[in-house]
């Protein structure tokens, strides 16, 4: 593998994890102003760049951030859950939602503990917790956009959030269902190239969620 790959891939991953901070730091301006699914969602940022030095720590350390990243991917799930619980006002979603939790908990310790126990990393609990997630995504367009008939839809902090969540979940289960594969082939090229490729999904993601805060103003002030 050529050198220049292998430092271009990492310079790549740390500018998507750094710029996560962002977002962050945004939302943490305009914490006061923040309603619905933004008020969790205002975690996930800071979460995802924490991960991303615990990786790096325990890669160091113990040369081996896999269970790490197990408990990441359910950590990052109920994060997201918990943003749509937040944002739908309606009772029997917010029940189904709180009972998927609970469902997901059970699948994701059986798939770490058995169907995909480390060093292979969960992609199971990847797959379902896109379907989950995206499908709140649709269940919040519907809302917004037939219900509800929410004009100015790009100047909608939550939109704009969701359509960034959409994409990076996409994308993201697709890489991870073939990590596994590359991971018993000891193929470092693809593995790099899957991570690239996840990289540059974070950065498009930490572009539209830097945005969607920026739109927050306070309540009294009409969006110019």
């Amino acid at each position: 593998m050529p050198p220049w790959f292998i430092g271009f891939a990492k310079l790549l991953d740390f500018v998507a994890y750094t710029s996560l901070l962002l977002p962050f730091y945004l939302a943490h301006t305009r914490r006061t102003h923040l309603t619905g699914g933004l008020l969790a969602l205002r975690f996930l940022p800071i979460f995802l760049f924490g991960t991303y030095c615990l990786m790096h720590v325990a890669n160091t350390i113990w040369r081996n951030n896999i269970p790490l990243i197990h408990f990441a991917t359910i950590v990052e799930t109920l994060i997201y859950l918990k943003v749509y619980h937040n944002e739908f006002i309606e009772t029997n979603i917010k029940k189904t939602i709180r009972y998927v939790a609970v469902a997901f908990l059970f699948f994701a310790f059986i798939d770490s503990v058995w169907l995909e126990s480390p060093p292979r990393i969960n992609s199971y609990t990847n797959l379902v917790e896109s379907i989950m997630i995206i499908g709140l995504a649709l269940l919040f367009f519907e809302k917004i956009i037939v219900r509800d008939k929410q004009p100015k839809l790009l100047r909608t902090p939550m939109f704009v959030a969701t359509v960034g969540i959409v994409i990076y979940l996409s994308g993201t289960v697709l890489l991870f269902l073939t990590t596994n594969y590359f991971i018993v082939l000891n193929d470092e090229f693809n593995l790099r190239l899957i991570y690239l490729v996840s990289s540059v999904l974070l950065l498009l993601l930490a572009v539209l969620l830097s945005r969607a805060f920026l739109l927050v103003r306070p309540t009294e002030t009409p969006l110019r």
